[in-house]
């Protein structure tokens, strides 16, 4: 089960703290409404997924936010997988395991 929470809002700072802390997807969206990017949330940490996007910037162009919270981290990831396959977002970040993602420092 999928609930929508709240109509998109403004991506700022404010409005991100009041994203509880649940399992959930999330739509990033342009200032015409168009959708930038779709993520997953499974750990309850969905605050601060949106807050790390916030910060580094990683989505250009983000004007709107909206959430949707599932049952639980199975549900998050397979409604973002079946809404990345529909509405084809250009920005897609993919996982990369630590190992790949960290600097050999020698």
């Amino acid at each position: 089960m999928i609930t929508r929470i709240e109509q998109p809002k403004g991506w700022n700072s404010g409005n991100l703290s009041d994203v509880p802390p649940v399992n959930g997807v999330y739509v990033l969206r342009d200032q015409n409404q168009n959708i930038l990017f779709i993520g997953s949330v499974g750990s309850r940490h969905l605050r601060d997924r949106l807050i790390g996007h916030l910060q580094v910037n990683d989505v250009p162009g983000v004007r709107y936010f909206e959430w949707y919270q599932t049952d639980g981290p199975r549900s998050a990831r397979e409604k973002a997988r079946q809404w990345i396959a529909r509405y084809r977002p250009p920005f897609v970040h993919r996982r990369r395991r630590i190992a790949e993602a960290a600097p050999i420092l020698g």
